[in-house]
């Protein structure tokens, strides 16, 4: 089990990531799971900043590093490498490479470096207005609330992955790489893609249909269909956007602005009109606290309106009995 065998993908959700995950993997020398969402699990120690809590995680981070500069024979950083890389090795059982694909590791890009050197990282690019729009399709979403729980994916994601890639577009372990182009020219960038990751390639890897390694339950939602991997995408993906979902989309490429996207990877907006529309405003304003605290209030009105109709009935009940 090696560092430098390791092999993280990295992403906007709905950018290809699974796609990519399943082409790597299709060979005798790498190995693969869904979503593992490992180092996700220890963010409150990689960036303490990401994690909201009952308790106040900034505190207690603060306490911690006090405790490990009072007692600096304690290589803690050595010491989380260690035991992180060992959460890694069943995957490396038979195997020479593992890939985590978790495509939320945009968040702790700069910790992923620094914990792990010497890996791997692929940063798969697509373009934010397509990613949006297979959201809204693939997970069947119809308002805003909903949307707002995928809301730093779509604002944050894009430029963070821009800039980590032009910060290490000088670091051999780091591989940028547009979705479009993998499509586009699928046998010369998984060829390109081998040989940087120094796993033997032969053409045989581009038939991934009796490759199973990296299914699971977090993923690409069209991979356990049982109506087969490309109907049910094709069904999913051909529906027609509603207006509101079209004005958003005007909204989030006026947000992302022209430059950008053809700064993040030569994108152009096309079919669309970028303009402040309300559609975006409305899902801007709508923060993920919002959308929690509209499902929890909707639930306790549902609780309340039950209780004040059973409390009515029995009343009902017991003036009924004591008039018989």
């Amino acid at each position: 089990m090696k560092e430098e065998n390791l092999i993280f993908i990295v992403s906007q959700p709905r950018s290809g990531s699974t796609y990519l995950q399943n082409l790597l993997s299709n060979n005798r020398q790498t190995n693969t799971c869904s979503e593992p969402w490992i180092l996700l699990n220890f963010v409150n120690q990689l960036n303490p900043k990401l994690t909201k809590t009952d308790y106040d995680n900034k505190l207690a981070a603060d306490a911690f590093n006090d405790y490990l500069q009072k007692y600096d024979m304690l290589d803690y950083h050595k010491m989380q490498k260690e035991f992180i890389l060992n959460l890694y090795k069943p995957m490396f059982n038979g195997y020479e490479f593992v890939i985590d694909k978790t495509p939320r590791y945009w968040e702790i890009l700069e910790e992923l470096v620094a914990l792990f050197p010497k890996s791997k990282i692929i940063i798969l690019k697509r373009n934010p207005i397509d990613v949006a729009k297979s959201m809204i399709k693939t997970w069947n979403i119809k308002t805003f609330k909903k949307l707002a729980h995928f809301k730093r994916d779509l604002l944050l994601a894009p430029p963070r992955l821009k800039n980590f890639s032009d910060t290490h577009k000088n670091n051999p372990n780091v591989y940028s790489l547009r979705y479009e182009d993998l499509i586009a020219d699928t046998t010369v960038e998984v060829k390109k893609l081998y040989n940087w990751c120094g796993i033997a390639y032969d053409e045989t890897v581009l038939d991934t249909s009796k490759n199973v390694k990296y299914k699971g339950k977090y993923g690409d939602p069209y991979q356990n269909s049982e109506l087969g991997y490309t109907h049910s995408k094709v069904e999913s993906q051909t529906k027609e956007l509603t207006t509101k979902f079209v004005g958003f989309l005007r909204g989030y490429a006026n947000y992302l602005r022209e430059d950008f996207l053809l700064e993040y990877g030569h994108y152009k907006v096309e079919g669309l009109k970028p303009k402040k529309t309300r559609a975006f405003s409305q899902f801007a304003h709508f923060s993920n606290e919002r959308a929690k605290n509209y499902a929890l209030k909707k639930e306790l009105k549902y609780f309340i309106k039950h209780i004040f109709y059973s409390l009515l009935n029995k009343s009902i009940y017991l003036k009924k009995e004591s008039n018989s």
